[in-house]
């Protein structure tokens, strides 16, 4: 199926020229930060984390958000998101993808990555999101390399196709679970400290994976032969709504708790 990515017009050249461009200008970036250090980021003991950690959490929301493709699908057989699961599959690759670049970078010396896997620490949420974002990467590439070779052979995937289906469902669920828990673990952190940011931060990747799922849909349509079909993008912005409101119910009772307690640590993010 490769070969498939070595053809195409000059206007899809120049989209592949553009984006490798784009590739260079951050690789340099990043050459400059390992020469000079962590100290070119502005990042401080007070500002620990910026836009490495914020790209990081965003992308694990929309990979995250790809299981509201996968599971009315596979769980409920709705047959209309046929066309566009691998397109969310691959879409949760290439998310986590980035995912692990972002922490690639923020790690300032790279060959610290590999204190994780060489000394290993199981009450560390790091180690644990290092699993189940590997682990939600490898089985999307498995699942979405072999249905689409079915799909493009005019037959089936193979019956153990649908056991990594089922397991990348609940999977999908832990990323962002796992994410918040970096979060809402910081005692210093006030506006994080709750209960309810898994809840939250899932909301919010089932709002922000699908829309960008539709954001991807509308360009191959435009822009390809292949059309994801009206009443599937119109499924999936139904789904953005109903997610977006209940992140938005979850934040308005942080206000509440925080207001309403009038405890100053907690008020004093919101105000």
């Amino acid at each position: 199926m490769l070969d498939k990515a070595l053809h195409g017009s000059n206007r899809y050249w120049w989209w592949i020229l553009s984006l490798l461009g784009i590739m260079a200008i951050g690789f340099f970036c990043y050459l400059y930060q390992f020469k000079m250090g962590l100290k070119v980021t502005g990042l401080s003991r007070d500002v620990s984390w910026g836009f490495y950690i914020a790209q990081f959490t965003y992308l694990v929301g929309v990979a995250a958000g790809g299981v509201m493709v996968v599971m009315p699908y596979y769980l409920h057989d709705y047959k209309a998101f046929g066309r566009i699961t691998i397109l969310g599959e691959f879409l949760a690759v290439a998310a986590v993808t980035m995912c692990l670049l972002f922490i690639f970078v923020d790690l300032g010396n790279p060959v610290r990555i590999m204190n994780v896997v060489m000394y290993p620490t199981p009450n560390s949420i790091l180690f644990w999101d290092m699993i189940v974002l590997n682990g939600y990467l490898f089985l999307n590439i498995i699942i979405g390399w072999n249905v689409l070779s079915a799909e493009r052979k005019g037959i089936h995937y193979q019956s153990w196709v649908k056991v990594l289906i089922y397991i990348s469902i609940p999977w999908a669920f832990s990323i962002h679970t796992v994410t918040a828990f970096l979060y809402a673990g910081l005692p210093g952190r006030h506006y994080w400290l709750t209960a309810i940011m898994a809840a939250r931060f899932l909301a919010s990747a089932f709002a922000s994976g699908p829309a960008i799922l539709i954001l991807l849909c509308l360009i191959v349509r435009r822009f390809t032969k292949f059309d994801p079909g009206r009443e599937q993008i119109r499924t999936l912005a139904g789904i953005v709504t109903y997610a977006f409101v209940l992140n938005v119910f979850f934040f308005l009772l942080e206000l509440f708790t925080a207001f309403y307690s009038k405890i100053p640590g907690h008020m004093h993010p919101f105000e």
